[in-house]
C-alpha cells in the first residue's frame, strides 16, 4: 500500500513535484519496511497464540481483520494527505469535533473521492484476504512434508526462525534492545517522500498517545488560583477586570529602537549542552571556552551574568525558543496531541513579518521531533537537515570538486547527525549576502557519543588530559574527550562568527545552550549550573546597551525583536527585551522586573546588593556573588519574592498551555 501511496498520490497527483528522485524511492521503500516489520511482528505474535487455541475459524478472522485494517488505514492516510497534504497528524482530531453529517457530506461529495477509496479498500481487502488463504494452504502443505521429518530438529528449525523474525522486526535489529528509527534512519531529501516513510500505524500511534496524555492537563494542574485571579496578578491588572482577555493584547510589546533598521542577518545559535559551568574561571587554564568569552567588549559583545533555560531536555528547550510559549509539562508540543497554530509569540512568525527570510537548520533528522512540519508552521521557510549536509560535505557541485577529506576529518557525523563544523560551512556559503535572513540552528555535536576528530582539528588533548588528572577522582571531571569537545565547538563556533561578521557586516549573533550539560556529575551540587546557560549578544555593527542583568530563554525573542524593528513595531511576548538600541538606557539590577523564569527554576536580585539568588522548590535559596556561590541565610524579603515569582512561573506555564489548547481568548470556560 506504500506502493499505492507512491503511485497514486506521489506521481499521478504530483506530490513529488517534479523529477522522480529514484535513488530516494529505494531509500524510502526500505526504512518504511522497518517501521511496517513491527507492525507486522505484533500481528505475528497475535496470530502464532491464536493458532495455538487450535480453533480454525478465529485465526482466519483474525487474518481478515488484520488486513482490513491495515488496508484502511493505509487509505485513510491517503485520503487524509489529498485534503491536509500531511501524512497523519493532530489535524485527525479534528474529525473528532465534526457532527457525522458533516464527515458523511465531506465522503459523499466526491471532492476527495472518498467513495471511489472506499470500494478500493473493500476490494483490496478481499484479494489479500483471497491471496491469505491461498498461503494457508501451501503453510498447510509444508506441514505435513515436516511432519515426515524429525520432530524436534523441525520444530527447532521453526521456532528459531520464527523468533529470529520477531525479534529483528520489533527491535529493527538482532538484539534484546530495540532503536529508534526516527533517530536511526537518514530521511530522505524529497518532502513527501519523507512524510510516508514512517508508515500509517506509526502517525496515528503518535496521534493518539500524545492526544491521550495531553487532553488530561487543566489550568488547575499548574495554580490553584482561578483564571481570571492568575490573570490579574501576572498582568498587574486592576482588580475590577473580568473575562474575557485577549492574551495577544496582554502579552503585546512595542519596540522602542531609536535607529533606523540596518541589521539584515541574524544568526540565532543555539548549541546542545552549552553551559554556564564551561565558562567557570577553573577551566581558563585550557582555554575551554576562551574563543566566546574573547567577544565580550561590552560595548559590541556581551555574556549576561545570569541566564536560566527554559527546558530540560533539547526538544522542549526548542519548543519554548521557537514557539515563545513557557514549557507547559514534559511532553513535546508536537506530541500533546492538538493542532499547533501560527503563534504569534513565535520568533519566525515575527521575523517574517520583519520581511526577514527564515530557514531552521539542524545536523540530524528532519522528522526528529516533527521539525520539519513545526518550523514550518512558526513561520520558517526551509528546514535544512543532514541530508543536504551530507550531499555539501562529500561533493558539493557548487565547488567544481570532489570532497576532500582533509576539509572535514572523518567521522564527519554521530548517531546524532552531521557535524557542527559543516553546518556552519553550509550556511557560510549558503546564506544570501543581499536578503534579510534570519537562521536559526540547533547544533549537535557535543553530544554522546562525542566522536570528532579532535588530533585532526588540532585540541590539544594531552594537555586537556594533563588538566583532568589534576583533580581528584570524586570530582568526576569530565574526561579529555568530552573537554575537548567544549573546546571543539568554542573554536569553530567563533570561527564562523568572524567569518560571517566579514560577510554580512550588520549581522546580530545570539548565542545560547539549549540545557545544562547533565554529563558533568559534579555540577548537579550547583543549581547555578545545572538551571542556568550562557547567552552571548555579538553585533558588530551595533552598540547596543544592556538594559537587564537576568534572564531566560523566553527574553531572547524580544530582545532580537528590540534589535532589529523599527520604533512602534509591535510584537507579542511573555519575555522582556534584555538590550536596547537606546543610548541613554540605563542598567538598574534591583528593579522588580529584573527577574527570569526559567523551568522549574526563578532568578532574582535579593535585597542584599550585589548578589542574586536562583530558587528551585523544595531547595533552600542559592545565593550568588558574580558567578560565585556564596552561603548564606536566606533573608525573609528575598524568600518572599521568590515564592511569588515561582507562582508566577506557574502561571506563565498554564496561560502557555491555554494560548496552546483553548487559544488567546481568555474565557471562562468549563475545564480550565
Amino acid at each position: 500500500m506504500r506502493l499505492g501511496f507512491f503511485l497514486y498520490t506521489g506521481i499521478y497527483k504530483d506530490a513529488l513535484v517534479g523529477k522522480i528522485p529514484w535513488d530516494q524511492v529505494g531509500q524510502v521503500f526500505l526504512d518504511g519496511f522497518k517501521y511496517d516489520n513491527r507492525v507486522v511482528a505484533a500481528f505475528s505474535l497475535i496470530f502464532l497464540l491464536l493458532q495455538l487455541l487450535r480453533s480454525k475459524s478465529t485465526p482466519n478472522l483474525y487474518a481478515l481483520f488484520a488486513i482490513s485494517l491495515s488496508l484502511f488505514l493505509q487509505v485513510a492516510n491517503i485520503t487524509f494527505y489529498s485534503i491536509y497534504g500531511d501524512a497523519f497528524d493532530t489535524n485527525l482530531l479534528d474529525a473528532f469535533n465534526q457532527t457525522f453529517q458533516i464527515l458523511w457530506s465531506m465522503a459523499i461529495s466526491g471532492e476527495y473521492s472518498i467513495g471511489s477509496k472506499i470500494l478500493i479498500w473493500l476490494l483490496c481487502s478481499a484479494l489479500c484476504y483471497y491471496l491469505y488463504l491461498k498461503t494457508m494452504r501451501g503453510a498447510h502443505i509444508c506441514f505435513q512434508i515436516l511432519q515426515d521429518l524429525p520432530l524436534k530438529p523441525s520444530l527447532a528449525v521453526v521456532f528459531l526462525s520464527f523468533s529470529l523474525w520477531t525479534l529483528y522486526g520489533i527491535n529493527s535489529r538482532l538484539a534484546l534492545t530495540g532503536i529508534s528509527l526516527d533517530l536511526h534512519i537518514q530521511p530522505v531529501d524529497n518532502l513527501f517522500l519523507r512524510k510516508i516513510t514512517p508508515g500509517a500505524f506509526r502517525n496515528l500511534c503518535l496521534v493518539f498517545r500524545d492526544y491521550r496524555k495531553s487532553r488530561s492537563i487543566r489550568f488547575s494542574d499548574f495554580t490553584s488560583k482561578t483564571l481570571l485571579q492568575a490573570s490579574i496578578d501576572y498582568f498587574h491588572l486592576p482588580k475590577d477586570t473580568k473575562l474575557p482577555l485577549d492574551l495577544r493584547q496582554l502579552l503585546k510589546h512595542t519596540s522602542q529602537n531609536p535607529l533606523k533598521p540596518s541589521i539584515t542577518h541574524v544568526f540565532y545559535i543555539v548549541s546542545e549542552s552549552l553551559s554556564s559551568w564551561h565558562f567557570d574561571p577553573q577551566f581558563d587554564a585550557i582555554g575551554l571556552v576562551s574563543n566566546l568569552k574573547s567577544l565580550r567588549d561590552d560595548k559590541h559583545g556581551f555574556i549576561l551574568p545570569l541566564f536560566l533555560e527554559n527546558g530540560r531536555r533539547t526538544v522542549k528547550s526548542l519548543d519554548v525558543q521557537i514557539t515563545g510559549l513557557f514549557n507547559i509539562n514534559d511532553t513535546n508540543f508536537v506530541r500533546m496531541g492538538v493542532k499547533i497554530p501560527p503563534l504569534p509569540t513565535a520568533i519566525g512568525n515575527q521575523m517574517k513579518a520583519l520581511g526577514f527570510h527564515n530557514v531552521f537548520y539542524y545536523g540530524g533528522s528532519g522528522i526528529w521531533n516533527r521539525l520539519d512540519s513545526f518550523t514550518k508552521t512558526q513561520g520558517f521557510d526551509k528546514l535544512i537537515f543532514n541530508t543536504p549536509l551530507l550531499e555539501y560535505a562529500k561533493d558539493d557541485p557548487n565547488k567544481g570538486k570532489p570532497y576532500d577529506p582533509k576539509a572535514y576529518p572523518e567521522p564527519i557525523e554521530s548517531n546524532w547527525g552531521v557535524h557542527d563544523n559543516i553546518l556552519f560551512d553550509y550556511i557560510l556559503e549558503k546564506t544570501p549576502v543581499n536578503q534579510k535572513t534570519f537562521s536559526m540552528m540547533m547544533t549537535l555535536s557535543n553530544h554522546p557519543t562525542r566522536n570528532v576528530n579532535l588530533k585532526a582539528f588540532m585540541v590539544p588533548v594531552f594537555q586537556i588530559e594533563d588538566f583532568v588528572k589534576k583533580f581528584p577522582k570524586q570530582v568526576n571531571m569530565p574526561n579529555a574527550n568530552f573537554l575537548g569537545h567544549i573546546y571543539w565547538y568554542d573554536q569553530i563556533l567563533v570561527n564562523f562568527i568572524k567569518k560571517a561578521s566579514v560577510k554580512f557586516p550588520n549581522s546580530l549573533f545570539v548565542i545560547t545552550g539549549d540545557h545544562f550539560d547533565r554529563s558533568f556529575e559534579y555540577a548537579k551540587d550547583n543549581i547555578y549550573w545545572t538551571k542556568s546557560v550562557p547567552l552571548i549578544l555579538y553585533a558588530p555593527s551595533l552598540t547596543p546597551k544592556e538594559i537587564a542583568c537576568i534572564g531566560s530563554h523566553i527574553d531572547i525573542a524580544p530582545t532580537i525583536m528590540e534589535l532589529v524593528a523599527p520604533k512602534g513595531h509591535p510584537y507579542v511576548s511573555f519575555g522582556k527585551p534584555l538590550f536596547s538600541n537606546n543610548p541613554t538606557s540605563s542598567l538598574d539590577c534591583n528593579s522588580d522586573s529584573n527577574f527570569a523564569l526559567g523551568f522549574e527554576a526563578i532568578a532574582s536580585p535579593s535585597q542584599t546588593p550585589g548578589l542574586n539568588f536562583i530558587y528551585q522548590e523544595g531547595r533552600p535559596l542559592f545565593y550568588l556573588a558574580g558567578q560565585k556561590r556564596l552561603k548564606k541565610s536566606p533573608l525573609p524579603a528575598d524568600l518572599r519574592r521568590a515564592k511569588n515569582l515561582m507562582e508566577k512561573d506557574k502561571i506563565a506555564n498554564g496561560l502557555s498551555w491555554y494560548f496552546l489548547f483553548k487559544g488567546p481568548l481568555l474565557q471562562d470556560i468549563k475545564g480550565n
